[in-house]
């Protein structure tokens, strides 16, 4: 299959893939198969119908669409931190979010609408170079389960069979989990109240990797019907 970039980063990885013809494109956008292509998310733009987190939608329409979108670095945590929790319903206002790089509140919500979120987000910007690694903490009202392993429920069914985004709660947190790699990492964090608690989501991701070239060759395989992992490799 014949594919495009002028992504250097992008180019490169794609090298990987077992299935593609290479050549040079234009712009960042990833060109594929019969004029199909990948977009990523840029404010102010207007976007394909179907886009998104890949772990948070059916691949019934991605197979189907001629043109996709995936979220910025910003709405690709945003997502990945808060989608399960806001499709759950539990969360009863305005999550907070504190990034450790300059995102914008309005890249944040509109990657949201994909998972129906229409209200709010309260966002805070702190640079903190951790090299490629970029990082979100969420903090979000919910109403108090039944059970709090509910909680890690919600986000198992999303995430615990997916291959770029993976849970760590025993390895020491930092950002070489991520580095160089393709996945993302995410720790939950529970402050139990009645009839309120607050949940907190830390998540990391690489911009080479689940945040960069990694999620657009993902989100290609799911088109193209491909394994969703091929042409992927950990570092």
């Amino acid at each position: 299959m014949n594919a495009s970039t002028g992504s250097i980063s992008l180019l490169s990885a794609l090298k990987n893939h077992p299935y593609l013809n290479l050549s040079d494109g234009v712009g960042d956008s990833l060109t594929f198969g019969e004029n199909r292509s990948i977009s990523v998310q840029q404010e102010q733009k207007v976007l394909p119908l179907v886009g998104g987190l890949p772990e948070l939608m059916d691949n019934n329409p991605l197979v189907c669409a001629q043109h996709a979108w995936v979220p910025s670095s910003a709405g690709t945590l945003a997502l990945i931190a808060l989608g399960p929790i806001i499709e759950a319903g539990l969360v009863i206002e305005d999550p907070a979010i504190i990034l450790n790089f300059d995102a914008s509140e309005e890249e944040i919500l509109q990657a949201l609408t994909t998972v129906h979120w229409n209200e709010g987000v309260t966002l805070q910007c702190e640079n903190h170079d951790l090299g490629s690694v970029l990082g979100i903490y969420a903090l979000v009202k919910i109403n108090t389960p039944d059970s709090l392993d509910e909680i890690d429920e919600i986000y198992a069914e999303r995430y615990s069979k997916s291959f770029f985004v993976r849970e760590f709660t025993e390895s020491e947190w930092s950002a070489n989990l991520v580095q160089r790699q393709p996945f993302a990492a995410y720790r939950l964090e529970i402050t139990e109240g009645h009839p309120h608690s607050i949940l907190s989501i830390h998540v990391i991701g690489d911009i080479e990797g689940k945040l960069g070239a990694a999620q657009m060759i993902h989100m290609m395989n799911i088109m193209s019907g491909f394994e969703e992992s091929i042409g992927i490799s950990e570092n």
